[in-house]
């Protein structure tokens, strides 16, 4: 069970600044937009969105007899995981009304979750009945991008209850219904064109609130150059604070105030560059040193940041205030600092009332590492290895492992990694287990038979076969040294004292990618063969790897041309997936369940499986990725074959976009194949030929599976003969070795890939008038299709032989076969198959 430690500071509403320059113009128009369903706050960074929304907020419960109760979320990249969304969301509900949400942050993190639908219906019926009125903000929707999370927005806006209102503030327009709702009157709209200071608010900002004496000419200058950008003008007031501590703001002063007012142009980030220059060089050292010790860190609190500029040493005296950054002789705390930094405006912003958290603004965070990386690029490694052990010993694993990555030594996060990899593997959360992996030497990972298993699934399903076989070899070598007692190289990492019941684990784990890597190449024998070997390594209680050698087995049957009994395997491991709790092998495998129902002419629940699965994958938080992607995409031919065309081409667009956002190319190569198929039968043979120009250009790039490019070449030909291209239709069949034989010379046993070929040599047949040929073929391939159980293939083997048989002028035993192919599709609903005949 997957549980999410909540980060309270996430749920504080920032407070307001002392020195805030009052936006009443926009205050009002969000007091007005409370009639909408949605306020949508939308501008580049350094607009004041935060800061305007946490004003209005504290304000906007005055005056008004009914309660107005504001829930706040703070957004990070983290809540692209549904599942955390969902309960950060709840979270942050239940600060303003404790009954709200009650048990369903438990549901969602159970084995069994709820469906997200169900979560935010439940949310929504107990809002619905709540007296008081309430305003949900989330604060950095732009670091959302998963279209999981942006349907269940979708799903909540459409249905917001009354007495809600959502607040959206943002760097990006959300994947929302903005057109629908603005048409309807149920949006409010703030922008960067909004969030401007005016020339007042400007000059309100630099000589009330920063202590400036600018003349109105020079806030004009500085206003149109920064055009109204308040992180510029707020920058722009510290250097010319610093010019004032210095005292050359003087008779002289007006003069070089205005010198520096017209230095700035350009960009905004030019114009921050030369800003952040002028503001740290007139910081002391002291100022200075923190500022950028603490640059590599997202959040800032007291501790952490004691423990990146001091690493074990002993915590430094408590001295604070204005003096400590101006050169006294203790060291101050870090939280003494923050505080200061804080009154000084100086870019840092509180998390959470109690000031225990802060973090600098974003843009101010980024110049901060530029200069770091300038000017003290061998402090790095030393700050990072202090904030990974820092975050180690204070549970927040992820974050302890991106900042061991950036040490000099590779051990720690390695030994991280390993600690981690499996928990993170099966969260689904794999482009970031394939990153951190491929971030470690060759060497490192092949020391750890643990992570070598891992950093092999991702080579071969990326289509890097031999160095997937050097990465087993090398495992498999670290577990034959244990098992020896000993190791030529030996290295400080557990495995040189395993357990005998750990080294078989990790055989059995070794082995099941090594059937995997059986069925990415075609291997039939193989994927057998360690399929097997893998279920007798592997502990009866680990029904994850167990399913997965299982599915291996299956892929074997399938390969074979037995669809039942691969169908069978198929759903055995993907049951026993489920039942363990694995959403991500148990979407694979019943994504192979799929494609069996599919060639056993089981159209409807094809469908059905895929939609499920889908359903299942998105309610449990899985990233959407090259297994939904698939799903979709298997869905979509099932659906074109039932003739919905234009549904079936819409879902296979989003499978394709998203397996090519995926790493696994035996799942890409599947998308491409069901969309051409869709497309063909939409009648777009260029749009086919397209797919099969991605195919070619792919295989080239990469190694993509030879069962996926021997598919497309089939279909290329099939596209050709309905181009009326017979001659290159031809070359491909002599090139594929494919030969009728002569009349007493014995047929070849058939596979799965193999039928697929003759099928396409028999229309070639029919169109070159080798009927005789076509005739000796059909009762073969009927005979095997049968024998697998691959009714698909029965029907269009039946009507190819209605074709020939009508081209010979038989007309009634045409219609018979016409018929038995009718009999089979007619009960399956089967109409794609008849359409593309013409």
């Amino acid at each position: 069970m997957q549980t999410y430690p909540l980060l309270q500071t996430k749920l504080h509403i920032p407070p307001v600044r002392s020195e805030l320059v009052s936006r009443r113009r926009l205050i009002e128009r969000l007091n007005t937009g409370l009639n909408c369903k949605l306020t949508l706050i939308s501008a580049p960074a350094g607009f004041g969105k935060t800061t305007l929304v946490s004003e209005w907020v504290h304000r906007v419960g005055m005056g008004g007899d009914a309660p107005v109760h504001v829930a706040w979320l703070s957004l990070d990249e983290d809540d692209n995981d549904l599942a955390r969304f969902l309960a950060y969301l709840i979270a942050a509900l239940r600060m303003v009304e404790a009954s709200i949400g009650k048990g369903l942050l438990s549901a969602l993190q159970s084995p069994q979750r709820l469906p997200a639908e169900a979560v935010l219906i439940s949310l929504i019926n107990e809002i619905a009945v709540n007296p008081g009125s309430i305003i949900l903000v989330l604060d950095d929707l732009q670091a959302i991008e998963s279209s999981q999370v942006d349907d269940a927005l979708a799903f909540l806006l459409e249905r917001l209850p009354p007495q809600m209102h959502l607040v959206i503030a943002t760097r990006e327009d959300p994947c929302l219904p903005l057109a629908r709702l603005r048409a309807r009157g149920q949006l409010t709209e703030v922008r960067a064109t909004d969030l401007r200071f005016t020339s007042a608010e400007a000059a309100e900002f630099l000589n009330q609130a920063m202590g400036l004496d600018l003349s109105a000419e020079d806030i004009t200058a500085l206003e149109g150059r920064t055009e109204g950008w308040i992180a510029g003008l707020q920058l722009a007031a510290l250097a010319l604070q610093g010019l004032a501590l210095q005292g050359t703001l003087s008779r002289q002063g007006r003069d070089d105030t205005s010198r520096l007012v017209k230095a700035f142009t350009g960009t905004h980030r030019y114009v921050l560059d030369y800003l952040v220059e002028e503001v740290l060089e007139k910081q002391t050292g002291g100022a200075q040193a923190f500022l950028l010790q603490t640059a590599i860190l997202d959040r800032l609190c007291g501790p952490l940041c004691d423990a990146v500029r001091f690493g074990n040493a002993e915590t430094p005296g408590s001295s604070s205030g204005p003096a400590v950054l101006h050169g006294a002789a203790e060291a101050p705390t870090a939280q003494s600092i923050l505080e200061m930094l804080e009154r000084s405006n100086l870019f840092i912003i509180p998390l959470d009332g109690e000031r225990r958290w802060y973090r600098y603004h974003r843009l101010f965070a980024d110049l901060l590492r530029r200069r770091l990386h300038q000017t003290q690029p061998e402090t790095l490694p030393v700050l990072h290895l202090r904030a990974s052990e820092w975050y180690e010993q204070n549970g927040f694993v992820d974050q302890a492992i991106e900042h061991a990555l950036q040490t000099e030594g590779h051990e720690r996060p390695a030994r991280l990694l390993d600690q981690q990899a499996e928990a993170i593997w099966l969260r689904g959360e794999h482009v970031k287990l394939q990153r951190w992996l491929a971030k470690l030497p060759d060497d490192v990972v092949f020391s750890r038979p643990r992570l070598c298993v891992f950093h092999a699934w991702y080579l071969f399903a990326s289509g890097q076969q031999e160095a997937a076989e050097q990465t087993l070899r090398a495992c498999e070598q670290r577990l034959e040294s244990a098992a020896a007692g000993g190791t030529e190289n030996p290295s400080p990492n557990r495995y040189d004292q395993m357990s005998d019941a750990e080294m078989m684990m990790l055989r059995g784990m070794a082995t099941v990618i090594r059937a995997f890597m059986a069925t990415y190449l075609g291997d039939i024998e193989a994927m057998a063969v360690h399929g097997r070997q893998a279920l007798e390594y592997l502990p009866e209680k680990e029904l994850v790897w167990r399913s997965n050698a299982a599915l291996a087995l299956g892929d074997a049957q399938g390969f074979r041309g037995d669809v039942e009994a691969a169908y069978q395997s198929r759903l055995q491991a993907a049951e026993a997936a489920a039942q363990a709790g694995d959403t991500i092998f148990s979407a694979m495998a019943y994504m192979k369940v799929a494609v069996a129902l599919r060639e056993q002419g089981r159209l409807r629940q094809t469908i059905e499986v895929c939609q499920r699965e889908v359903q299942r994958a998105d309610s449990s938080g899985l990233p959407r990725g090259s297994v939904v992607g698939a799903l979709l995409a298997i869905r979509a031919e099932a659906l074109a074959e039932l003739g919905d065309l234009e549904e079936a081409f819409d879902l296979a667009n989003q499978g394709v976009a998203l397996t090519e956002r995926g790493i696994d190319l035996a799942m890409r190569g599947w998308s491409y194949l069901c969309l051409s198929r869709i497309l063909f039968s939409a009648g777009d043979v260029d749009g086919a030929q397209r797919i099969f120009q991605k195919v070619e250009t792919t295989a080239r790039d990469s190694n993509l599976p030879s069962w996926i490019t021997t598919q497309v070449a089939a279909w290329q030909a099939r596209v050709w003969l309905a181009q009326g291209k017979l001659e290159a239709a031809s070359e491909w069949a002599a090139q594929r070795g494919l030969d009728t034989g002569g009349e007493s010379e014995p047929l070849p046993e058939l596979d799965f890939a193999s039928l697929l070929d003759y099928v396409v040599l028999v229309r070639i047949l029919i169109a070159q008038g080798k009927l005789k040929q076509a005739h000796r073929l059909l009762p073969w391939m009927l005979e095997a299709a049968e024998a697998g159980g691959r009714t698909s293939k029965s029907i269009e083997i039946l009507m190819l032989q209605a074709l020939a048989t009508q081209a010979e002028g038989s007309t009634i035993q045409a219609m018979e076969a016409l018929e038995r192919a009718l009999s089979l599709a007619e009960p399956r609903s089967f109409v794609g198959v008849f359409v593309d005949e013409g």
